[in-house]
Parts: C-alpha cells; structure tokens; sequence
C-alpha cells in the first residue's frame, strides 16, 4: 500500500513518474483555443480536472528513484529534468514530500530531457555551509558533468545505486538500476526511432531469455498496439509501465485495452496590438522556461489562437528556454500548414541560442520537417542601441538596453504609437539614455511602466518616481513578496507621489490603446 501524502517515507525503495508523456507533452493547446469538431477528447479532458487528478495531463518523461539503502536512509536520484521539470517539483515533490534530489542522471541532450536543469536549484540539498551542496548529474557525450558511456559493460554508480547504461542509438541512453536488475527506464524521444531498432546488446540485458527476467519494465510507448506490445512480449518482464504517451492516447481507454492484452511563472508579457483595420495580431516578449505553463494557463483563458511574432531581452534560461514550445502557438495556414514565426533578437543572444538549440535555427528544411513538432522560426537580428527601432507585427518597437548584473546588457522596450508604454523585465541599473528617453522630463511621459522590481520600497520606487509615468505595474517578484499585502503598501506610495504603482500578476490582462 501506498502511504498517504503526506506521511514519512516508508522503510522501501520505490518509484515515482514525475511524468510520462512524450517530447511535446500534454494537452496541445490547440486543441484547447481553436478545437476541431468533435473536440480532441484528451485534451480537452485533461483541463476538466486538476493536473494531479487527470492522468491525461502529461509532462515531459522523467522517473524519481526514492532508493532506500540498506540501513535505512533515503536518496533521491532523478532520471532526466526536461522543460516540465518545474511543473512536475511543485506538483509532485510538494504532494509526495520529496525534500531534495541527490543525484541526477540524462538520457540524451534533446529539451525533453535537459531544459529543467537551471531549476534544479530548487530540490538542491543543503549541506548548511555554503547553504547549496553539490550533487553528481551523469551524463554522456557532454562538457559537464559525471561522463558515462554508453557501453552495457560499463555501469556506474549513483547515490548508492548501480546503473547500467542501455544504449539504444548512439544518441540516446537508457538505465538499468537496481542491485538486483529491478528496474529498466528506456526513454528514446527520437521521432524517427522504432523500438524494433532495440540494439541487441540491450535486448540481451534485459530480456527474460537473455539475462535474467525483470521485474519491472518501464518502456516509452510509441504505439500501445504494435511496437511496444511487441518489446513488451519479446522482453517478457514480470511487469510493464508504458511512458511517453502522445496525445491522442486517452488514459483510461487505452487502459482498458492494455488490459485486454494482458499547473509564478516567469516573466513575459503578451501584447494583442489592434491595429487601424481591426485586426488583431499577438506579440510575445520573452518564452522562458515556464512558456508551456503561460500558453496553457493564460492563452486558454484569454481565448488567444497563436502568436505573430516573439522578442527576446536576452538570452538566459527565463527569456528562452520556452523556444522548443513555440510550436504549440505557431499559425497555421502557410507552407506546410505552419507559418514561420518572426523572432527578434540580438546577435549575442542568436549565438547562444543556435548552441543551445540548433534544429531551430537551422536554414535547410529536411524531409520529414513539414509534419514534425519543432518550431519553424524566422529569425531577425536587431542591435541593443536606442536609436535602431524594428517593426515586429505591424508595431513599432525601441530597444531599451539596461544593466543586467555587472557588465551584461539586457533589452527593455519602448512601444505604442497612440500611448506609450515601456517593457523593462531584467534591470539592476538604467543606463542615462534609456532613462532619459522614458522619463517624463526626457523623451516624454509614459501611458505605462511595467518594471522590474528588484526591491519595492528602495531602487525600484525611486526609478518609478524619477521616471514618472502616468502608472506603474511591478514584475518580476521574488518568492518573499506576498502580493496583497505589498500592494497595500504600494497604495499608500501612491497616495503620497501621486503616480499609480500596484504589483502585476500572472493572467492580468490590461486595456491599453496602442
């Protein structure tokens, strides 16, 4: 039996899925804004009740071994942090009271695998000294890290626990743990990749002819009724779990038949620029880590059908790493029933990018492109001067470069012909022509501020009062500032200097005319 949330562990080893669905996860949000007729049943199912409660939601494959060694002790080893890893902490490390992660290992270097690793910070354990201790993260054909190869022959140990590496293609790493060959979690997200490709050295392992019969197999399932059910009954494991799910796989149906046969984002704003002829056209700034939690939470509410164009500040995990999502809000209706999307940043960011994520940025369109799920993207360079404005969507925007840390420039952004308005998400100092072509006594008075707030009643409102905008809305809130009570304060700022300041929050939507 399972103990109740809540509870301490138990004295035993097990298993905990922080997610089982495939690379693009689930629901695709165009099912959600503009459903077919009838409407995807998984996706709009997986909304009908909460992420914990609804088995069709599902995020990115990852696995948490909660190893209970021999004299009692509890270690935490994670296989692969991808771009849900922060939706699946909070929902499963608070639900399950996983404190802390010891040890963490990757299959492979795709996003569905890695994009989680700046978040990782938030399950660190604390060795009380220099309050973050470090753990081992095991990995192949990388620059950091535990080096591992992809070699059956050559198992490696972490936290504890011996692992032995099951390649399935050269790209691509698979584990087997347990002293006993308990557990095996291959997880191939190559598009392309059958699973009648088992190599067979990793067959061999893990196969009840082979080595030994296992205990539990849990297997990416590309298709329930063919491929998989194939490995499934040439490895004839004891039990199986299948993982990876695509969207059109219903939980409970498919359930049945296998039975037969055996939810404070980061920053980023959305501007729905209306222009002369009524149309509307959507403009995002920054697609961070939490871009997928954004699109789901916030452009389902809002009834918003894509995005026309993106604008990147700069190039750290909070302003791009929600660029293998974009492919959920992309317009169809050009070539190959998806429109390339305007991206608009500058030559530093594009260089860290295109390392990071080279299928986006790459020119050639291979076979095959024109119905996989990768954001097809048209990028456009743009320079961090004032002086150089760009166009995106119809709107016109200003570079507003500011101080970001010491010595990094990060982009603001001035727009809005009718009223203006400035975008200033990541700022530690504001260099004096930026300053000056925002504030009131300077290039002109704001309709709107929206500002980073470093500290409330320090830097960030001596700014508002020497920038002097008609109003102020504060982003970028730490964990410590309690919304309602801060915006109190703010009220009685406000009354004193005369200039609206209130704390933004995630899903507001402002009337402005642009």
């Amino acid at each position: 039996m399972e103990p109740p949330a809540g509870d301490a562990p138990l004295p035993s080893s097990s298993v905990i899925f922080l997610g089982t669905g495939c690379s693009t996860v689930v629901p695709d949000t165009r099912c959600l804004v503009t459903p077919s007729a009838p409407p995807c049943p998984v996706c709009s199912q997986s909304l009908s009740l909460p992420p914990d409660q609804n088995p069709n939601y599902r995020c990115n494959n990852s696995l948490l071994i909660d190893y209970c060694n021999d004299d009692g002790a509890h270690k935490y080893i994670i296989i692969d942090v991808g771009k849900t890893f922060r939706e699946q902490v909070l929902r499963w490390f608070v639900h399950r009271k996983i404190p802390w992660i010891n040890s963490i290992i990757l299959t492979h270097d795709h996003a569905d695998a890695i994009l989680g690793l700046d978040d990782i910070w938030i399950i660190q354990p604390s060795d009380y000294k220099s309050d973050f201790g470090k753990f081992p993260v095991y990995l192949t054909q990388f620059t950091m890290g535990r080096i591992i190869e992809g070699d059956t022959d050559k198992p490696f140990v972490s936290s504890g626990l011996e692992f032995v590496p099951l390649p399935v293609r050269a790209i691509v790493a698979s584990y087997l743990g347990g002293k006993q060959k308990l557990h095996i979690y291959p997880t191939s997200r190559d598009f392309y990749l059958k699973l009648s490709m088992l190599m067979p050295s990793f067959l061999a392992a893990i196969s009840k002819s082979g080595a030994g019969q296992l205990d539990l197999l849990i297997l990416e399932a590309n298709s329930l009724h063919g491929e998989a059910l194939d490995a499934v009954k040439r490895i004839s494991p004891k039990r199986a779990l299948f993982t990876g799910m695509t969207h059109e796989l219903e939980h409970y149906k498919e359930n049945q038949k296998l039975a037969e046969w055996s939810s404070r984002c980061n920053t980023s704003l959305l501007i729905d620029y209306c222009d002369d002829d009524g149309t509307h056209k959507y403009i995002i700034i920054d697609v961070g880590k939490t871009f997928r939690e954004q699109v789901l939470r916030w452009f389902v509410h809002h009834k918003i059908p894509w995005v026309d164009s993106i604008i990147l500040t700069h190039e750290h995990a909070d302003a791009v790493l929600g660029l293998d999502d974009v492919w959920m809000v992309q317009p169809k209706g050009c070539s190959n029933d998806v429109c390339q999307v305007p991206i608009f940043l500058t030559q530093f960011s594009m260089d860290s990018v295109a390392s990071r994520f080279p299928y986006l940025v790459k020119h050639k369109v291979d076979e095959g492109d024109e119905i996989s799920q990768v954001a097809h993207l048209d990028w456009r360079i743009i320079e961090d001067d004032i002086d150089k404005p760009f166009v995106s969507s119809g709107l016109e925007f200003v570079p507003l470069p500011v101080m970001h840390g010491v010595g990094y420039v990060c982009l603001g952004f001035l727009f809005g012909r009718k009223a203006r308005v400035a975008y200033l998400s990541d700022v530690s100092r504001f260099l004096p022509e930026t300053e000056y072509a925002i504030s009131k006594s300077g290039g002109g008075q704001l309709d709107l501020l929206i500002l980073e707030a470093n500290t409330l009643h320090g830097e960030t409102l001596d700014a508002v009062k020497r920038i002097s905008p008609k109003r102020a809305l504060l982003i970028g809130m730490r964990h410590e500032f309690e919304h309602y009570t801060e915006n109190k304060n703010l009220a009685k700022w406000s009354s004193r200097e005369g200039i609206p300041v209130e704390l933004a929050h995630d899903g507001l939507r402002v009337f402005i005319d642009l």
